[in-house]
This record gives structure tokens, sequence and C-alpha cells, in this order.
């Protein structure tokens, strides 16, 4: 007889697919609770009576739940697991443990009824698991370079929380490439639908960057919403794409050479590790877990004082042995198979 377990999300991302397969193929038979983000009055009181009803319904026959970051969506069926005395997790993977006050950006960036049920939400909850062990105590560079405010523990007064860093995994049979194909450009993605997105996930950085080598074409990906050119004063090698499916980023990480990652705030970033495991050499910031993702398979940097230095990096020789590198660093610390076993173990 099959064990049921029940996930709260969103928006159904690629993590919560990968996740929903990891927990069938530990056995489990798995129910699915969405909430879908909308302002409006009518639907968010409609996400709250649907949670309510599906959360009696499956978590009364569930051994756990899992809820996708901290907010609205995760408090009516954490408090029902509560009731049914199940026990119950919070996956935090960077916006539920952060404030930016130049961006105005992060759960607990005002304090409203939000913030209030997110921490409620950490008071009941049985355990957090962190995309990155950052997300715990605080990035303390983030803190002296850009004023951000981190981690868990800085957002609530449950000093017995439970904690654990459980890193997201990649598929790496997917995310691959051919190892002496030929590879050119610089490649950077992100969701960017305002904003504050361009400035957080570090556009300026990347078109200043793209100056000082106007032979090499550079590409940012996941324009939505907004016209990045309505921002910033594009230089003529750089290139905008709208948002891309999986097998069409897969195709330009194939085709790039570079990745750059030059955020302010991350959690584990996504679109770093499926560029590395397609043979990008990773450019990062050094910021809560891109050091970790990058060690010696690419270059760091600081502040925007460095780019001149990152643009000597990219004209250096650089090839099949740095693109391998980058590839096996993922493969090693971040597989799937890596978050499935800790995932076992925990609700196990």
């Amino acid at each position: 007889m099959k064990k049921n377990a029940t996930i709260v999300y969103s928006i159904k991302r690629s993590f919560v697919k990968s996740d929903i397969s990891i927990l069938e193929a530990l056995g489990f038979n798995v129910f699915e609770i969405q909430s879908r983000p909308d302002k409006t009055l009518l639907n968010f009181l409609s996400n709250r009576i649907k949670e309510k009803l599906k959360s009696i319904f499956y978590l009364s026959r569930s051994r756990f739940l899992i809820s996708w970051f901290n907010d609205y969506h995760s408090f009516i069926p954490i408090l029902f697991s509560k009731i049914f005395f199940k026990k119950s997790i919070i996956i935090v993977g960077g916006y539920d443990a952060i404030v930016d006050n130049k961006n105005k950006h992060g759960l607990f960036f005002k304090n409203g009824l939000r913030s209030f049920v997110a921490k409620l939400n950490y008071k009941m909850v049985s355990e957090v698991w962190v995309v990155h062990n950052s997300l715990e105590s605080g990035c303390d560079f983030a803190k002296q370079k850009f004023n951000i405010i981190s981690g868990v523990r800085n957002f609530t007064k449950n000093k017995r929380i439970t904690i654990k860093e459980i890193n997201t995994g990649y598929d790496t049979r997917f995310w691959n490439y051919e190892e002496h194909s030929s590879k050119t450009g610089v490649l950077t993605a992100a969701f960017f639908s305002d904003k504050r997105v361009v400035d957080i996930k570090g556009l300026n950085g990347f078109n200043k960057l793209a100056s000082f080598l106007p032979e090499i074409n550079f590409t940012i990906v996941g324009e939505s919403e907004i016209s990045v050119m309505d921002f910033i004063d594009l230089e003529p090698n750089v290139k905008v794409l709208g948002v891309q499916n999986k097998t069409q980023m897969k195709k330009l990480y194939q085709k790039n050479k570079f990745y750059f990652q030059g955020s302010r705030l991350e959690g584990l970033p996504n679109s770093l590790c499926e560029a590395m495991l397609c043979g990008c050499i990773p450019i990062g910031s050094r910021v809560f877990g891109i050091p970790d993702v990058i060690g010696n398979a690419g270059i760091l940097f600081d502040t925007e004082n460095d780019l001149e230095k990152i643009a000597q990096f990219i004209k250096s020789e650089l090839g099949f042995e740095n693109f391998k590198k980058a590839r096996k660093r993922v493969i090693q610390n971040f597989d799937i198979s890596i978050r499935t076993e800790k995932i076992k173990k925990s609700i196990l």
C-alpha cells in the first residue's frame, strides 16, 4: 500500500516537479495543493478556502507536509498538519529569508499581515530545509557589501527551530553537452519581470562587462512583462531574449562559453548549476550559495570594480578542460541523487 505525502506551492516550478518525482520514487503518493499568487481579494479568499478543504482531506491521510517557500499558501496547511499531528516542512529558497532594503525586496521587508503570517509559520513548522546554509543564519558578505539582512534565524523568535541544509539537486543526464563542441559568448538568465530583478541579478554589471569585450556576444535571457532596455542602456553586443523553455535553455547553455551570476542575493541558483552542467565556465558574485557552487571551477568577484579582471579571465586561454571541470563540480556536489538521499533520511 502506498504512503501519502502532501506538497503545497504557489507556482509549479521545475524544483517543485523535481521534489514530487523524488517523493514518488521513494514510494509516496503525492497530494498537491497549489495556490497561485493573486492580489485580488476574491481570489485570495478563494485560495484560502481551497487550502482549508484540501488540507483537511489530504493531511488527514498524509505522513507529512512539505511547503515550497514560506508565505500565505503555507499557513493553513501547516496549521492543519499540527491539528492532525503530522510533520511539516518549509523549504526556504531565498525570498523567504531575506530583506533587501534598497530594492524593497523580501518576505519580511514590510511589517504587515504577510510577514506576521510568515513568522507564525516558522513558529508552527516542524522543521525548515534551506537550499544553502547561508539562509539559516545569514550571509555576512551580503550584509557587509549591500546591507542585506538574511537567514531564517533572524526572522523568528523560535530558537528551537530545526533547520537542515538540503541543497537543490539537478538532473545531470538532461543538463549535458558535447565535450568537444565549440562554445562562445557570455550568458545570464533569470525571470526579469520588474526593475528590482534587474538590479538584484546584477544586469548593470553584466552590461558593463560587455563594454570591455565588444568582440564577444553577451545574452540576457528571461525578459518578461518589462523591457530591460527601459532600465539599462545596453551595449551593442548585448542581446535580450524572452523566457525560454527547458529545452531552449539547454541549447543556450550548450552554445555559450561563460555563465554570469552577478546577483546581490541568492539561495542556490538553479540556472548557474544547470549552465555548469552544460559546460559553461562560471562567473559569480561572492554571496550566499554562489561561491559553493563555483568553487575552483570559475571566478568570483566582490563588486563591479572587479569587472576588468573578469574581462581578462574571459579573454584567457580557457577550453575543454575548464568545461569539464565546471560540469564535474556540480555532479559531485549537487546531483539529484544527493538531494534524494537527504530527503529520504529526513522524512523516513
